[in-house]
């Protein structure tokens, strides 16, 4: 009988301390999780360029032609839309040529600041550096 105590005392330690060692490491695993989510949020902002090919206005969401394909875009409560210094809505956005900068949040492109190209000709800005030249030589 006492033989059988002593076993069945270390038996039970040994459960015991086991189980402290693995909250330990899963409290270890936790924190490098957090710290993981925190670098997600912090995420650098990348950008890009393209022609507007769609835009839903109730979802504030449109979809920007790139040189590496189409890319979807969710606008950040916050964000701003620009053309020069005017405030542009997202309506405005079909058809332009933009330039969005954006981060990714939960596998989303969300855009912060969107800037719509200015829609001068390039024929009719080089005819006036053409007449501007003309006229210095007179």
């Amino acid at each position: 009988m006492r033989r059988f105590l002593t076993v069945l005392t270390a038996a039970v330690a040994v459960v015991a301390f086991s189980s402290m060692a693995f909250a330990q490491a899963t409290t270890k695993t936790e924190k490098k999780t957090e710290k993981a989510a925190a670098k997600v949020e912090k995420a650098e902002p990348a950008s890009a360029t393209g022609k507007v090919a769609k835009v839903d206005e109730a979802a504030k969401t449109f979809t920007v032609t790139t040189k590496s394909g189409d890319k979807d875009f969710t606008l950040a409560a916050d964000a701003k839309i620009t053309a020069g210094t005017k405030t542009e809505k997202v309506a405005d956005l079909a058809g332009k040529t933009v330039k969005v900068t954006y981060t990714v949040v939960s596998g989303k492109n969300v855009a912060s600041k969107v800037t719509i190209a200015s829609e001068t000709k390039p024929e009719a800005e080089a005819g006036k550096k053409v007449e501007k030249k003309e006229e210095t030589k007179k």
